[in-house]
């Protein structure tokens, strides 16, 4: 069944069950109750512009209202109760005269406030309706003169971008008629849908568990259960039974309210394009101090001024908490909840992508421990990755792992487009999750994107490093299948490069110590002889390459590569054209090279089983680090052109 129409579902209750305890949390922060639903309804009308509000000022008159001008008063948080603003819809009034100034006459005039009142052009049967009437008539009869103090008020500053009323020197929020369309529709929105109306009296909810004096069916938080489908409603088609799937109080309903909102305000990420919501579970019952803390921490992580240290990111997001979450212990379980909303946070449409559950501290200090090890790797803190800053190039820094470094491989750049949202969120849920990538399906997809560079005569270094830094970083985790032993401690790094690059008793010694050396620490990936030769092949083929440049100022020789679509015999095949071309230019310093590529081409036979995604990133990785491998001799010669 799908989890996202279900009530039974354990993802969905574990869900909802989270965020009523982040409601709760939420509203006790903000000093809220239940017993006053107006404070848990109403938004905040404003941005960051807003300084004052505009109201519309009325009195009592003999035959009901008059207009008494245009008032600025100084925006208060502390006073959102009383404005009582609720969003309504986009091209439609707000639940009460309350609204944000798109422009002074579309707001007052065609889609806000004259339109609110529309409704109440006729007298009604009750008092309240009575009340309502009368202002909408005293706005109507002072249309032209409220709209002109609107537009003078607005033109003398632009933080005046709300406008309300003001009756008897009181706010919306103190008459008990704009309290109860407030909450009526609250209400309404949790049993009225479709044309159909879903509620019960006396019933237990589903939620707390207690039986309540109403429950509804249409409460969708987060679009978790939907009725808008045959079939979702247990024993028939029958929309108005579905408070029996799902039955909430209203109280329940304001708690997923709350939490809902301050998910999206307090735990809402970016990442590459994407968003989500951090989700705190409990894995034992927390006494609410214990909770308490945990939210404040994260609260305080995400806001730079509350920064203590400087963070290490897994992400693009500036506002990252996971390193912070990876420090605490493993007292509670962290959930990601990826999702879509065209139409923003709280628009009519969202789709949730993909559940990461029951991440614990411990996980993610392994994750940023394997990005510790292989961002001290020297190949990659040679490696300079440019830095852009509103899209302009402002310097460079060493390449380190973040999930960006993954999604480079599953998004085209050139063309602003995605090659699989579907790829890259799998392997992101397989790498917080500690389960297992397949090795030829990754590598698939990081050759397709140094194939288009080398295609497009880009340079290749920083696209091959990537990817060999994802392969290193996913062996590390062990969640990628390599047949080789693990190469050298990472936490002698410097120590070993150090010797590595002080190589140097004769050619001959030096070249092989170097190879001998790269193949040790990168034992792992070096498990054969076929991989070693093609890798070393890639390093001759760049050292021919450099000396063409340096020669003839281009490099024909690119064209042997056949596009980096490279198989066993191709590569083989090239061996004996480098070095003839070598002797061509006079400029064979790499015999000893040959000798050894021979050797490992002899010992790895005929009939490799290498998939030719893998002959070719092993080849153009040592094209890429053939700078690692010259020798004192001729690495003077200049004239090298990085691919």
């Amino acid at each position: 069944m799908d989890v996202k129409n279900t009530a039974v579902s354990c993802l969905v209750v574990w869900m909802i069950e989270a965020i009523r305890r982040i409601g709760e949390y939420a509203l006790g922060k903000e000093g809220k109750s239940l017993d006053n639903p107006l404070d848990i309804l109403v938004d905040d009308p404003t941005n960051r512009y807003t300084e004052n509000i505009l109201f519309i000022v009325l009195e009592s008159g003999k035959d009901g209202f008059e207009y008494k001008g245009v008032n600025i008063e100084e925006y208060s948080k502390d006073k959102l109760g009383r404005y009582a603003y609720k969003k309504g819809a986009p091209n439609g009034p707000d639940i009460t005269p309350t609204s944000m100034i798109t422009t002074v006459e579309s707001t007052f005039v065609r889609t806000k406030f004259l339109p609110w009142f529309k409704k109440y052009d006729k007298l009604g049967s009750n008092e309240g309706d009575n009340f309502l009437v009368k202002i909408g008539r005293c706005i109507r009869q002072n249309k032209e003169e409220i709209l002109n103090d609107l537009k003078d008020n607005h033109k003398q500053d632009k933080g005046n971008n709300v406008v309300s009323l003001k009756i008897e020197n009181k706010y919306l929020g103190d008459y008990d008629v704009f309290r109860k369309i407030l909450v009526d529709r609250a209400k309404e929105n949790f049993y009225s849908k479709y044309g159909k109306k879903s509620l019960s009296e006396n019933q237990i909810c589903s939620v707390c568990n207690q039986k309540r004096g109403e429950v509804y069916g249409f409460v969708d938080t987060y679009k978790f259960y939907t009725v808008d489908k045959r079939g979702f409603v247990t024993g028939g088609f029958h929309q108005e039974d579905a408070w029996k799937n799902y039955p909430v109080c209203l109280n329940c309903a304001l708690t997923l309210e709350a939490g809902k909102k301050y998910l999206g305000n307090s735990m809402n990420f970016n990442f590459y394009g994407f968003r989500y919501l951090l989700i705190p579970k409990s894995v034992n019952t927390l006494d609410k101090e214990t909770r308490k803390d945990v939210f404040k921490t994260i609260e305080e992580q995400k806001d730079p001024k509350f920064r203590k240290d400087e963070i290490k990111h897994l992400t693009d997001a500036e506002d990252e908490v996971l390193e912070l979450m990876s420090k605490q212990k493993n007292y509670f379980d962290l959930n990601f909840m990826f999702y879509d909303a065209p139409k923003g946070y709280n628009g009519s449409v969202f789709n949730i992508l993909l559940y990461i559950e029951d991440i614990l501290p411990s996980r993610l200090r392994t994750l940023f421990d394997a990005k510790k090890d292989v961002d001290k790797i020297k190949i990659f803190k040679e490696c300079m990755v440019p830095i852009f800053e509103n899209k302009k190039r402002t310097g460079e820094r060493p390449l380190e792992f973040n999930f960006g470094i993954l999604r480079d491989f599953f998004y085209d750049y050139t063309n602003k487009r995605w090659v699989s949202k579907k790829y890259f969120l799998d392997i992101v849920n397989k790498i917080f999750t500690n389960k297992p990538i397949d090795y030829n399906f990754l590598m698939s997809f990081i050759m397709q994107r140094i194939r288009g560079d080398f295609i497009n005569d880009n340079p290749t270094k920083i696209s091959t490093l990537k990817g060999f830094m994802l392969l290193k970083y996913l062996s590390i985790l062990g969640i990628i299948k390599l047949r080789g032993r693990r190469g050298m401690n990472n936490k002698e790094t410097e120590e070993n490069w150090e010797m590595f690059e002080g190589m140097a008793s004769g050619e001959r010694e030096e070249i092989s110590q170097k190879i001998s050396y790269f193949f040790s620490k990168f034992g792992e990936f070096f498990d054969s002889e076929a991989k070693k030769a093609v890798f070393l092949d890639g390093v001759l083929t760049q050292f021919l390459l450099n000396i063409q440049y340096q020669e003839r100022g281009a490099t024909p020789f690119r064209i042997k590569l056949k596009g980096l679509k490279l198989d066993e015999k191709q590569v083989k095949k090239l061996l004996p054209e480098i070095q003839n071309k070598l002797e061509e230019y006079s400029k064979n310093y790499y015999r000893t090279l040959e000798s050894i590529i021979s050797k490992y081409f002899i010992s790895a036979g005929n009939g490799w089983k290498m998939p030719n995604d893998e002959i070719s990133f092993y080849f153009v990785l040592g094209m890429n680090l053939s700078y690692i491998f010259k020798t004192k001799k001729e690495s003077s010669d200049g004239g090298e052109k990085n691919e």
